[in-house]
């Protein structure tokens, strides 16, 4: 039986968080018409536990500012492919957009690489989240980000994305000679560690593991590579996560983020940040279900050793030290980071 995202409801923490919205900002009753009606496109579909996460994060903007702003939720491709999300935000094509820095990187360089999450950095998502807003990180992506007519609202925290293989790899040394579907900064990675790199989309992995064309694919976590049905087709599944931070991020038309009150704005940032909160309380309600029924399906779960898979992160370290070299921004963004995982022990 497929695995059900366990019947996920929007039951949510909104009545709590209208109604402290309401006891900050004075909101009394929603408007007879809203201030700013507003589309927005996400880069995954209804069902999926990114969407649901921005369906509340609708919900959430309507109920906190009493029915000022009205957003309209499409979801992917409904109004253009993925890749053209900065574009499609800044020219006002849409007001709003959930999109991923890394197709952005020929535009803006590696910093919409490092913005989507690298290898050998942040462990956790909790660790993510402390260096966007603890450490700052976030300010050197806005002034980015507005460079491109657009205001960046805030990081869309998500689950691990993790590797399902047809052969055993338990070393740096069982890399060398695979084939492994990946991109950007993840297949320099693989080719440094001796594998092939193939990029090849989201909808065509399933027929490329199961013909063969790779060896092994980087998808998402185990709910996410349960839903692909990637178990019927690769036998193993690899600990730890290559990349065990990554995530999205919404984006507003910079034009039309000037134009909104002060309290707006404030609510629409808080708002996003409590969508990266119910997407990771989603996916830490199906992580382990998803395990069990991949299990039980014959899936062998296999981890790295620690020294090992140390050594392997060095070398993806090394990789990413080199962005510095780039322009100003992006060495003050890799010096951060470095400052920060000495901070954290690593």
């Amino acid at each position: 039986m497929k695995f059900k995202a366990l019947e996920l409801t929007r039951r949510s923490t909104l009545g709590a968080v209208a109604g402290a919205a309401i006891a900050v900002f004075g909101v009394t009753a929603p408007a007879n018409a809203a201030d700013f009606n507003l589309r927005m496109q996400a880069n995954t579909g209804p069902g999926l536990t990114p969407y649901i996460a921005l369906e509340e994060f609708v919900e959430n903007v309507r109920a906190m500012t009493g029915g000022r702003v009205e957003i309209q939720l499409f979801p992917v491709s409904a109004l253009f492919p993925p890749s053209e999300g900065l574009e499609a935000v800044s020219t006002g094509i849409v007001e709003m957009g959930l999109t991923t820095g890394g197709y952005f990187a020929g535009k803006m360089g590696p910093l919409a690489t490092m913005e989507s999450g690298l290898p050998g950095a942040e462990a956790s998502a909790w660790e993510r989240n402390a260096f966007f807003y603890e450490k700052g990180f976030i300010d050197i992506v806005r002034e980015a980000y507005a460079e491109q007519g657009v205001h960046y609202v805030a990081p869309n925290l998500g689950s691990p994305w993790e590797l399902v293989s047809k052969v055993p790899l338990n070393s740096e040394a069982d890399f060398a000679g695979k084939k492994i579907r990946g991109f950007g900064i993840e297949a320099e990675w693989f080719q440094a560690l001796g594998a092939e790199a193939v990029n090849i989309g989201g909808a065509e992995i399933y027929t490329a593991l199961a013909t063969g064309v790779v060896d092994a694919v980087r998808w998402g976590d185990e709910s996410q590579n349960l839903a692909q049905g990637l178990h019927e087709v690769g036998k193993y599944y690899i600990k730890p996560a290559p990349m065990p931070a990554p995530n999205n991020h919404i984006l507003i038309n910079q034009a039309t983020w000037d134009s909104m009150p002060s309290d707006i704005q404030a609510i629409i940032e808080g708002a996003a940040r409590l969508a990266s909160m119910k997407y990771l309380t989603l996916t830490a309600l199906s992580r382990g279900p998803a395990r069990a029924e991949l299990e039980a399906a014959g899936m062998e779960f296999t981890t790295i050793p620690a020294d090992e898979w140390a050594s392997m992160q060095q070398k993806v370290r090394a990789i990413w030290a080199k962005y510095g070299e780039h322009d100003e921004r992006t060495a003050r963004a890799v010096a951060l980071l470095q400052e920060f995982l000495t901070e954290l022990g690593r």
